[in-house]
């Protein structure tokens, strides 16, 4: 996903410039996608991200298939966005093809560690030759909508992931986010479940949300991140992969323990560790069961 989205910034940032000619309807579809990347460079709350995740594709066919379902028109969603583009491309002659990325990510999985996605170093563009430039942006979409598909399958419990590895109980969904920083787009993965709720093997008592996830930014490294809410408490741990970043991150410890505070919750634990969980090794490829 991190690699369409770098396409299409140099694209659009070369069509401004003169340097490249995109057809009009190609270059209004680039900013409507862009456009759905949650900007990390504004003020947040829990509203903002709560629509990232609405438009995020994710939920899609739920949506659409719903009594009087559908999206509002010239609001789709990432996944209707992209489908609606790679239409686009193909009308101005881009040929769809077969392809396997060179740096492909590990496949989402509800059950081990989340992985963010980096921006892309490369992803140029031909500066006379405009149908190569679409043809560039039809592999890259098509690359999206696979990694789209394979975490929705993910999230149907439908892809033979590495769950037989892990004790622990698996999140409920995963879902990936194309955040803006500046010039940068990359990807956070977010893990998301519940647990509890009346099982016989839990402890009475409320049940407890929780949520991971992962980035990857250029100015940072890899971060990673588990936030429990137990009993009206919340407890936070935050894995730094970089030296200056945890340096830098445990100079203001006192100030982002404060923020819990300042958005209502009462933090009980804070945990700033340097160096990432342990992971299981990446694979490239998984397995669906086509008979569910």
């Amino acid at each position: 996903m991190s690699g369409l989205f770098t396409q299409i910034g140099n694209l659009a940032a070369a069509q401004s410039s003169g340097r490249v000619s995109v057809p009009d309807p190609v270059v209004k579809a680039m900013q409507q996608i862009l456009g759905l990347r949650l900007n990390a460079s504004q003020a947040m709350n829990g509203s903002d991200l709560q629509q990232a995740v609405r438009m995020s594709g994710q939920f899609r066919e739920a949506q659409v298939f719903q009594p009087g379902g559908g999206q509002p028109t010239g609001f789709p969603d990432l996944k209707s966005a992209l489908l609606s583009f790679k239409s686009l491309l193909q009308q101005f002659g881009a040929d769809a093809e077969t392809s396997r990325p060179a740096n492909q990510p590990a496949p989402p999985s509800r059950h081990g560690a989340p992985q963010g996605q980096a921006q892309q170093p490369t992803g140029g563009f031909v500066s006379n030759n405009a149908q190569q430039n679409l043809q560039t942006l039809l592999k890259e979409t098509d690359a999206a909508l696979a990694r789209l598909r394979i975490t929705q399958l993910a999230n149907t419990g439908l892809t033979a992931d590495d769950g037989a590895q892990v004790s622990s109980r698996p999140a409920d969904v995963v879902v990936e986010l194309p955040l803006s920083l500046g010039q940068e787009t990359a990807v956070m993965q977010m893990q998301i479940g519940r647990d509890g709720g009346g099982r016989d093997d839990e402890e009475e008592g409320e049940p407890a949300w929780r949520l991971r996830f992962a980035l990857d930014l250029t100015a940072t490294g890899p971060l990673e991140a588990a936030i429990s809410l137990r009993g009206g408490g919340t407890y936070a741990s935050l894995w730094v992969d970089r030296k200056e970043t945890y340096d830098n991150l445990n100079s203001v410890r006192e100030t982002m323990e404060a923020a819990f505070a300042d958005a209502g919750l009462d933090l009980q634990e804070f945990r700033l560790i340097r160096g990432l969980p342990a992971r299981t090794a990446a694979r490239y490829g998984t397995l669906i069961d086509r008979h569910s």
